[in-house]
């Protein structure tokens, strides 16, 4: 079985040749590499320096594109069999590839897509580095999904990346009905809802490294809020997932006990969340708890909800950027 791997960066081109690294590591080497480059950069004769004598193809594009359109454009130059996508701050282990590929040729799983949870790393050694790491690897904060399980192994609504058969992958693509970040959800419910199925492994590593700036995550969570209120406007489905539904209640419980006693009761929210965050803090992590981050975590929190919020104010505005890589 033969694969590629595929994906875009605009231009944070430490962090893609850190990538590029792991790619080429694997124990199984990619039939080709994929890179549509929205930057301002011209980096294919350096890739082709790295890569020589390696039996790797290089298919490289220069495209002022939204990161989706990107996508889908290097969807269609793929020739190989599978299709692994990859992201300038993800790190593939050594057998990346070939676990992946194991999973997809499992015909008793009968997968079309696959995955796994990230492991998320530090970019440099420095507190705000090492609270952003701390920050990302508290599942809590996102409410326990799957997908940032790092044991958990089965069926899932969304996958970190996603390792494609490419004839089905070029079938389905990466929306683009609006201009949003290719929220990994999303792609995956479009397979779901194709009769598709999707699966996370624990024996397929990865990692993925972590901003180092407490506004730069502080805008990831945004852009996460105002991804999930695309995904919901674009879908029609408010609830993906159980997980989603279950959050749901969650908060309409505690809006309706809030509003129940008044109205300026909802300014008592941030202080629940908080203290919720300390309840999941201390019991998950118990003797190697950082008492600081259930603050941070609800910072993040809020910073989702005002982006999934604005996300559905913004189906008013009829000048959307499209523009979409993070910085």
């Amino acid at each position: 079985m033969n694969y590629s791997f595929f994906g875009t960066c605009s231009n944070d081109y430490d962090q893609l040749f850190g990538c590029l690294s792991t790619i080429l590591c694997q124990s199984i080497i990619p039939k080709e590499i994929i890179l549509v480059n929205a930057g301002e950069k011209n980096i294919k004769k350096r890739i082709l320096d790295i890569i020589k004598n390696k039996g790797i193809k290089l298919v490289y594009l220069e495209e002022k594109l939204s990161r989706v359109r990107s996508l889908n454009l290097a969807i269609d130059s793929s020739t190989a069999s599978y299709s692994f996508r990859f992201d300038t701050r993800s790190r593939f282990s050594k057998n990346y590839a070939k676990n992946a590929l194991k999973i997809l040729s499992n015909k008793n799983l009968n997968v079309d897509v696959v995955g796994g949870a990230p492991t998320v790393i530090s970019e440099s050694d420095n507190f705000q580095s090492r609270l952003c790491t701390d920050i990302m690897n508290r599942s809590y904060i996102f409410f326990y999904p799957k997908h940032r399980d790092t044991k958990y192994s089965g069926y899932s609504s969304s996958i970190y990346l996603g390792c494609f058969d490419t004839q089905l992958l070029k079938q389905i693509r990466f929306n683009e009905k609006k201009s949003l970040l290719s929220e990994d959800s999303l792609i995956i419910n479009d397979f779901l809802d194709n009769g598709f199925k999707a699966y996370i492994s624990s024996g397929i590593k990865v990692e993925y490294v972590s901003r180092n700036s407490l506004f730069k995550i502080l805008r990831l969570f945004n852009t996460y809020g105002f991804c999930r209120g695309n995904t919901i406007l674009l879908s029609k489905k408010l609830f993906i997932s159980k997980r989603h539904l279950f959050v749901f209640i969650i908060f309409l419980t505690i809006f309706s006990f809030l509003l129940h006693l008044s109205f300026s009761s909802l300014i008592l929210l941030p202080l629940i969340l908080f203290f919720l965050n300390c309840i999941c803090e201390i019991l998950t992590f118990k003797n190697l708890s950082k008492y600081y981050l259930p603050f941070y975590a609800t910072l993040c929190q809020f910073s989702w909800m005002s982006g999934f919020f604005w996300s559905l104010l913004s189906i008013f505005n009829k000048n959307n950027s499209e523009s979409n890589f993070i910085s």
